[in-house]
This record gives C-alpha cells, sequence and structure tokens, in this order.
C-alpha cells in the first residue's frame, strides 16, 4: 500500500570528481528537509490497549543511511531495466519498525542520468501530501539557500520521548471512545447551530443518492481478481500543452480526457482477452484536500465512483460521457458519500477495522483506481541536478489488477501504470489503448 514515483535528473551535477554518486550529499540534502516535514522521522507505535488504534512517533534511532539507498543498474542502462528495477522494488514491503518510506538512488542509467525511486506508505501520505514532500525536498533554483522556507539553517533534531505506559494506557482509552466522544459532539453542534446541521446532511443525503443513482456495484470482468505482492511498471507520457488544448477546445477537463483514453484502453484489453465488453466499468477518482500547512503530512482523500463508457468505439462519446459524469460528482459533491463512510470507519476498534480491510480482496465497487495530481508547473533541482522527467504510480490491493496514476510537470503530462504481473500479464496491450485514444483526443485541438 505505498504509493510512490520515479523521478530522473540529470546525472553530472550528482556524481563526484571520479564520477561516483554524491550519496552522502543526497543523504545530507535530505536530512536537512526532515525538520519541514516531521511525520518522515516517525513510526507506527502499536497500542497498549487491546483494540486501539496505532498511533505516530518520533523513531529515536532514525538513521538517514537506511531510507536513502543506492543500486546501480547492469549495462547498457536502459529505461526498461529501471522499470524492472521499479517494479522489483514496489513488490517490497517497507520496514514497519521503521518511518514508512524509502529512496533509492539509481546509478547506471543511460545518457548520464540518476533516477530516485521513491515509495512512501498511503497511511502516511496521499497523492497530494506526495507532491508537497517532493516540493520541500526539490528546490526551485539550481543554487538554493539551505533552508527552502526561512532561509535559515535547520536546527538538530532530538526525537520526543514517548509517553509512559500509564499516559499511553489513557490516550488509547480516549481512542478507543472516540466514536463516541465524535457522535456526541456532533449532536451538540446540531443543537447548536440546527440549520447548518441540517444543510451539511441534505449535502450528504444528495451525495449518496447521485452515488447509488449511478450503481454502486462495478461490473465484473477479468480487472478484478486476487493478487500477489510482484509488480511491473510501465510509463507514458505526452506533452501537457497539448492535453490542456484539448480539453480547452472539447470543453472539458484533462482528467476527463485521461478517463476516456482508461475506457478505451480498458476496451482493447479486455478485447485481446476474448471477453464481451460490458457496456462501462467503474472507476476509483481519488479526491484529495489542500494540507493546511507545510508540515502537515496525512492521507486526507475522499473519491468519486465514475462509470467510464467501454462499449463503444468513438473516444469523444466516450469522453462525452464521463464529463458528464464528472460534472454531476463534482456538482452533487459526491466525495462526501465516501469521506462520510471513511470518518465512520476511522475511530472503530482495530479488529473491527482489520475484518472490513480484508473485504478489499473482495470489493465489488470499482474495477480500477485511477488519480490525477497536479504537479509543478516549473523546473526543479536537487542539488544543482535538473529534474527531468517524473513518474507517479498508485498502489494495487484487494483485487485491483491494474492502476493508473498521472502528473503533469513543466511541460509534460506523466503517467505510471502498476500491474500484477500473474493477473495482468498483458498491461502493455492496455497501455497502448490509453496511449491511442489520447493522442485521438488531443488531435481533435486547433493546431
Amino acid at each position: 500500500m505505498h504509493i510512490g514515483c520515479a523521478i530522473i535528473f540529470e546525472g553530472p551535477a550528482l556524481r563526484d570528481g571520479v564520477g561516483h554518486v554524491r550519496l552522502d550529499e543526497i543523504r545530507k540534502w535530505v536530512e536537512r528537509r526532515l525538520d519541514l516535514v516531521p511525520k518522515l522521522r516517525r513510526r507506527v507505535e502499536r497500542a497498549t490497549l487491546p483494540g486501539a488504534p496505532a498511533v505516530w512517533s518520533d523513531d529515536p534511532h532514525f538513521e538517514i543511511d537506511f531510507h536513502v539507498q543506492e543500486v546501480s543498474l547492469a549495462s547498457p542502462g536502459s529505461e526498461q531495466q529501471l522499470w524492472e528495477l521499479c517494479g522489483d522494488l514496489f513488490g517490497h514491503l517497507l520496514d514497519r519498525t521503521r518511518p514508512l518510506w524509502h529512496l533509492s538512488i539509481v546509478d547506471g542509467l543511460s545518457d548520464d542520468r540518476i533516477a530516485v525511486i521513491g515509495r512512501i506508505h498511503h497511511a502516511l501520505a496521499d497523492g497530494v501530501a506526495g507532491v508537497e514532500i517532493a516540493s520541500v525536498v526539490l528546490d526551485l533554483e539550481p543554487q538554493p539557500p539551505d533552508n527552502p522556507i526561512t532561509g535559515e539553517p535547520l536546527q538538530t533534531w532530538l526525537p520526543e520521548p514517548m509517553p509512559g505506559v500509564a499516559l499511553r494506557a489513557i490516550q488509547d482509552l480516549g481512542r478507543l471512545h472516540e466514536m463516541g466522544w465524535q457522535l456526541a459532539g456532533r449532536r451538540w453542534q446540531a443543537m447548536r447551530h440546527p440549520m447548518s446541521a441540517l444543510r451539511a446532511a441534505l449535502q450528504v443525503g444528495r451525495a449518496f443518492t447521485t452515488l447509488a443513482g449511478t450503481g454502486l456495484i462495478r461490473p465484473a470482468t477479468s480487472l478484478n481478481r486476487s493478487i500477489g505482492r510482484a509488480r511491473n511498471v510501465q510509463v507514458a507520457h505526452r506533452p501537457l500543452g497539448e492535453m490542456r488544448a484539448a480539453a480547452h477546445c472539447l470543453g472539458v477537463t484533462v482528467n476527463d480526457i485521461v478517463l476516456a483514453a482508461v475506457g478505451g484502453g480498458v476496451a482493447v484489453l479486455l478485447e485481446e482477452r476474448g471477453e464481451e465488453l460490458p457496456v462501462d466499468i467503474q472507476v476509483l477518482v481519488p479526491v484529495g484536500h489542500e494540507l493546511g500547512s507545510r508540515n502537515e503530512l496525512g492521507n486526507d482523500f475522499s473519491a468519486w465512483l465514475v462509470r467510464v463508457p467501454v462499449g463503444t468505439a468513438e473516444p469523444l462519446a466516450r469522453l462525452r460521457t464521463v464529463s458528464e459524469s464528472t460534472r454531476r460528482a463534482c456538482a452533487q459533491h459526491e466525495e462526501l458519500a465516501a469521506e462520510s463512510l471513511l470518518n465512520f470507519l476511522a475511530p472503530m476498534p482495530q479488529p473491527i477495522v482489520a475484518r472490513l480491510g480484508k473485504l478489499a480482496n473482495h470489493q465489488l465497487l470499482c474495477n480500477l483506481i485511477v488519480t490525477n495530481v497536479p504537479g509543478p508547473p516549473v523546473s526543479l533541482y536537487m542539488l544543482n541536478a535538473r529534474l527531468l522527467e517524473i513518474y507517479p504510480f498508485v498502489p494495487l490491493a484487494g483485487n485491483l489488477t491494474i492502476g493508473l496514476a498521472a502528473m503533469s510537470y513543466d511541460g509534460e503530462f506523466s503517467m505510471g501504470f502498476l500491474a500484477d504481473p500473474e493477473t495482468c500479464p498483458d498491461a502493455a496491450v492496455f497501455v497502448r489503448g490509453v496511449q491511442k485514444d489520447l493522442a485521438v483526443l488531443a488531435a481533435m485541438a486547433p493546431n
């Protein structure tokens, strides 16, 4: 359940005089920025009382050397080798006894480039927070100040000590009763502000009505099977200006175009497998929230369930249907339905949450996940090395055999495809189908 990305840099600035990667300097570069995102030094601590949720606490044994490590590609250092390595890394669990993130500095890539493969657990950050982390570690100019926010040197970090067993038990008890406290608080707020409570309830009700109106159960296809740990990675990209011009010309969003192209990719994939095409598929589209401040991290997101046609060979017709669906979801605040369910589940005792989590292996809501995160519109740098390309990846879980994450960066629109090689060995067919539809839709914009 880790999100991540593969970032490719210009190599010379990241090497020393004899051509070796400046690993120690990269580690120091990352470590001195961690005060800006304190949660990156925190690990998961199990609760003292049975059933209480785990908590984040400073790792007293934090070592940057464990979180930033070097790996080299064998000659010739092709991009295909990079994506195979990326898939291998995404197939490994993060160490649960340490802060849940890792950077692999990849040397040996052709054309004197260096890659960074980053993984961070979804419990620690969502896609929006992931971009925020990148904006902390990276800079807008080749020669940055010591501290990208204040310009002042960062202070030496000291871990906050864990509370004693007695205090932790009291805190656990409070979390175990959190649901009751939340319900009591909401009732109190409803009594104090009845009209506001009524409007909020009606809005959530409309969101559930809209969601139910589209049909909650996904179509049955081979896209949904129980998956293993192995992962296959593929990437694609298009000029961002081309995507935006097409969206403007057609009166839709870039996200609508991506979803319509996903429908085309699924249609090609299922036809190749000899399956009868359903009328449509159901796609889970995460909807992130703005972070309150730069030093906050979290997984504060909700989602839409969007019906994407696959039964028509006409990309423009698919796009029109998708656009209507996303506009309706936005107008009716459909994300409030998923948000309400997540808020209801969050304070439940952990054994119940664990049992509900296992239902993901048999979920009937979506065929795949597609997320699109806006990235920096300008060039970024690390230790004077320019970031050339960035490819994001969304985690797979349960019975989701393939997923797509997209991100814009410095005039490019990049896509990362993550698939389970056992249940989706033909992911390349899906990728080609998506690229074909994107090209068709982009060509509809005037030059």
